[in-house]
């Protein structure tokens, strides 16, 4: 993900007021092993005694997920985002670093940071990509490892948002924790709809397979009122070049009635604004309606709604 496409994910995040400098950055290892004796996370963490990571020290402590944190029920590992991090995303959301520790999403962003189960560095070196849960219900994490000019990379990615790795492993009661330079920004978190958010998402470094699809953000905006900004969203993804995504978007919501019947909005409010022929190309490469599971109901409520788009199809469909 590009520094521009990280600033346009406008998300809720959370912050201390003090960032310290970069060159320090560095998490000790406070125990030999996992799960040493009479250990508590606020006592015994480099987290909370390294002034690098003082904004997430501040936010485990206004989540109270620092309580969690001691006393979890086998081991788990933490991905810790630095203070720059943490002011980064804060400028992108807009909004001061008191009212993002008082928010109710403040723990939702920092759970989506913790994966149950170790992650070892040697894993993260030998694996080219693997995507788990973290203790957000319903959100993963995919990490993904390769070698730029000679030298590993290990990146964590959640749902659009992506971070790398910038610390060794430390310890901590029953974690595993790494320092990170972005901060994991849930689905969840995402608010609220901006055409510029989902038109970095479809025309970022985002691969197809490798982070979560932004499905939701279709839905959202349609739901919000906004399937003008979607389509905008979509027009400016085809014109350069990014059909791909757009068909992600489609395979992704096979079956989900609601999700097709959001997309059918966008695509009819796309043709309106321009022509059939500017979606001709993504009707080309999606799914047939058999594919993507879109009941005769559904498919009834889109031709009779969508009638540009439902004409563009037949036009299509009939092309030689």
């Amino acid at each position: 993900m590009t520094q521009a496409m990280r600033l346009a994910v406008a998300a809720l995040v959370v912050c201390a007021t003090f960032v310290a400098p970069a060159a320090s950055r560095q998490l000790k290892q406070t125990g030999n092993n996992l799960d040493f004796p009479g250990c508590t996370f606020f006592g015994d963490s480099e987290v909370f005694q390294n002034p690098d990571f003082s904004s997430l020290a501040a936010a485990l402590q206004a989540s109270g997920l620092n309580e969690t944190l001691s006393n979890l029920t086998g081991y788990h590992t933490l991905f810790a985002p630095t203070n720059d991090a943490f002011a980064e995303f804060l400028a992108a959301a807009n909004i001061t670093a008191e009212d993002a520790l008082s928010s109710n999403l403040n723990e939702i962003v920092l759970a989506s940071h913790v994966v149950p189960g170790v992650v070892p560095g040697e894993l993260l070196s030998d694996m080219d990509m693997i995507t788990l849960p973290t203790l957000l219900t319903g959100a993963n994490v995919t990490i993904m490892s390769d070698e730029v000019n000679s030298t590993e990379v290990v990146t964590v990615m959640s749902f659009g948002s992506e971070a790398t790795i910038v610390t060794p492993a430390s310890f901590a009661c029953n974690l595993v924790i790494y320092g990170i330079d972005g901060v994991l920004v849930p689905e969840e978190a995402l608010y609220p709809f901006e055409s510029m958010t989902l038109v970095n998402y479809l025309t970022g470094t985002l691969m197809p397979g490798s982070a979560e699809v932004p499905l939701s953000l279709v839905v959202e905006a349609v739901e919000s009122g906004e399937t003008q900004a979607a389509a905008q969203a979509f027009m400016s993804a085809v014109d350069g070049g990014y059909i791909q995504q757009i068909t992600a978007l489609y395979v992704e919501a096979t079956g989900n009635q609601e999700a097709l019947v959001a997309l059918a909005a966008v695509g009819n409010e796309v043709i309106l604004m321009s022509s059939c022929d500017a979606y001709s190309s993504v009707l080309e490469q999606i799914p047939t309606t058999e594919e993507l599971q879109a009941e005769p109901s559904t498919v009834e409520i889109v031709t009779d709604a969508y009638p540009a788009l439902a004409e563009c199809v037949t036009q299509s469909s009939s092309s030689p």
